[in-house]
């Protein structure tokens, strides 16, 4: 009679082997599908689960990693024992195998991780402990990581311009983008000025993405661009980083306890709870940011961060325009303007050094400053610049002191102070003015055709404010927005006689009234774009400490959709951005 122990124990071992490395690799495998979820449309719920999933799945994968640590050395001590000699035999191999399965985990990780690099600042942020060298600020064109096509299928109709739409959901037309968008408004346009010619558009822009993202994009367009618009700037931040996080907390701000620095560093060198992390932080992007801000906040990037994303974003700027000139595109860079005055910065913070006194006594002065307001304008004016001169870099002053200003008349003292709040914005959702001027710059170098929309809504704004009439929220532009935008670009069009534009045929004016007609914008349209409204409003009210205005206007939006609803007329809604416009004057 044959012993058959040996042969069922080898047959037990095998399940607790296969068991433990097979669930490693399908848990990683979902984390690097979820990671990769940008281009399904999901519903808030579906992401609320999704993070909810991932940090189990974390904190699971780190309890399996600290019973590994501490069980394999029990099993070593007891083993020798005979009595726990069968149950310390089955519980090594459930933690051996369960080790082997987690070791196969690290190293598809660290494969994906080193297939998906190529971001400088990837969702998220830079890990903890990253290392980046000064010398990538700045790094030069041979290090593209982008391979653009120079030869594309021969053309059938030599009448037909091709014009391509670079960019994030501004330049793709939200929240109008089910009727109109730039590029849209300048075919229209572009096709009555030259006649014969037809424009057929190449829509590349697609919400949420950042340049880098538009750039990987770029090298799949299908048919050789004649036009190539670029209008992108809004996201560098804001698609990276969730409105939750605290990049540089204060000095004197409770640190974590030794045990959790130890635990950051052991997941930090792992290829897996990265990509866990990732796939997290992909989730929260998607999910509105809940509670309340501090008035005193803390920025959500590190200054390397911003140096990073400020570097690369020139860099790949300059790659596409150069791109254009190669293949014989007219480029034009749109800068992309900003709700400056409407829309108040997300988060003030002070210098990481400033004690907690000092930031308590900093607040106090603010909110009497603010409480002044209604009794003593110019009095809290001179509150707000002595809180300036002390704390420049406090976004929350130079946005009131703008306010009481704009009030008062002084448009470009307040022009300049709204501008001042959106630089200083610790968790920036709208193109900083550093970034604009990387557009100023390539499109100079380069000959291409420069669109500033900063100073094109600055000139035909109320008062130069760039404000609720000229935006849908704090960077879409309103039609109105977008029609001045669109005006702008076939001006530049005429100045170059591009495409055979007749000399006696000025550059085209966009009736208000008729572009409505045309594109179908009507009283469903219009309450689309009040649900917009409330939409917005919804995300962006936890993103600062002063929820009020963004409640104001999201229930002025809700009050809108439902008398819309009930009859009334659009005109009579009397929200600035509802409705159609004024005209955009010549310039």
């Amino acid at each position: 009679m044959t012993d058959d122990r040996p042969r069922i124990l080898c047959l037990a071992s095998r399940r607790r082997l296969a068991l433990p490395a097979l669930a490693a690799t399908v848990a990683i495998a979902l984390c690097a599908l979820l990671a990769r979820l940008d281009d399904l449309l999901q519903t808030p719920q579906f992401w609320q689960f999704a993070w909810m999933f991932l940090v189990a799945m974390e904190s699971a994968y780190v309890v399996v990693l600290i019973a590994i640590a501490i069980g394999l050395p029990t099993i070593g001590f007891l083993a020798p024992r005979r009595r726990f000699r069968p149950a310390m035999f089955r519980a090594g191999l459930v933690l051996g195998s369960t080790g082997v399965g987690l070791v196969g985990a690290e190293l598809i990780s660290a494969l994906w991780l080193a297939r998906s690099q190529g971001s400088l600042v990837p969702v998220g942020g830079l890990s903890r402990g990253m290392q980046v060298d000064p010398q990538t600020l700045w790094p030069p064109p041979s290090m593209e990581d982008v391979s653009l096509p120079e030869t594309f299928p021969p053309r059938s109709d030599d009448q037909t311009i091709e014009l391509a739409v670079l960019g994030e959901s501004s330049a793709q037309g939200v929240p109008y983008s089910a009727w109109v968008s730039i590029g849209r408004l300048v075919a229209w346009k572009l096709e009555e000025a030259i006649p014969g010619r037809r424009v057929r558009i190449q829509m590349l822009a697609n919400s949420g993405d950042t340049l880098e993202l538009q750039h990987q994009r770029l090298a799949m367009i299908p048919r050789r661009p004649d036009i190539l618009i670029v209008y992108s700037g809004h996201n560098e931040f804001g698609s990276r980083l969730n409105g939750a996080r605290v990049a540089v907390p204060y000095d004197d701000d409770l640190r974590p306890s030794a045990w959790r620095i130890a635990l950051d560093t052991a997941e930090a060198r792992s290829p897996s709870c990265e990509l866990i992390r990732r796939a997290i932080e992909r989730c929260r992007l998607e999910v509105p940011p809940s509670g309340r801000r501090e008035l005193v906040d803390a920025p959500a990037f590190t200054p390397t961060e911003y140096q990073l994303l400020l570097a690369d974003y020139r860099r790949r700027l300059d790659a596409i325009v150069d791109y254009a000139s190669r293949i014989h595109a007219l480029a034009i860079v749109i800068v992309p303007p900003g709700n400056d005055a409407d829309f108040e910065p997300n988060r003030s913070f002070l210098p990481p050094s400033t004690p907690r006194e000092e930031r308590e006594e900093f607040a106090r002065e603010f909110l009497y400053a603010r409480r002044l307001e209604a009794i003593d304008p110019d009095s809290a004016m001179g509150a707000y610049r002595g809180l300036i001169a002390r704390q420049p870099g406090f976004a929350e002053s130079h946005y009131r002191l703008g306010v009481l200003l704009s009030l008062a008349g002084s448009r470009e003292d307040s022009y300049r102070a709204f501008i001042a709040a959106r630089d200083c914005d610790g968790y920036p959702v709208r193109c900083l003015t550093r970034f604009q001027d990387v557009c100023r710059d390539v499109a100079g170098r380069h000959g291409a055709i420069l669109i500033d929309g900063q100073a094109e809504l600055h000139a035909i704004g109320r008062q130069g404010r760039l404000d609720d009439e000229l935006f849908q929220d704090a960077m879409h532009p309103s039609l109105r927005g977008q029609i001045a935008l669109a005006q702008a670009v076939l001006r530049g069009l005429r100045d170059r006689r591009a495409f055979g534009w007749p000399a006696t045929v000025a550059a085209p004016v966009i009736d208000p009234s008729k572009c409505v007609e045309r594109f179908g914008i009507g009283r469903g349209a219009w309450k689309d774009l009040c649900l917009w409204g409330i939409h917005f409003g919804t995300y962006a009210q936890g993103l600062r400490y002063d929820q009020a205005p963004r409640l104001q206007r999201k229930r002025a939006y809700a009050t809108a959709h439902d008398r819309l609803v009930a009859g009334a007329t659009v005109e009579s809604l009397g929200l600035p951005n509802i409705g159609i416009p004024r005209p955009v004057p010549t310039q």
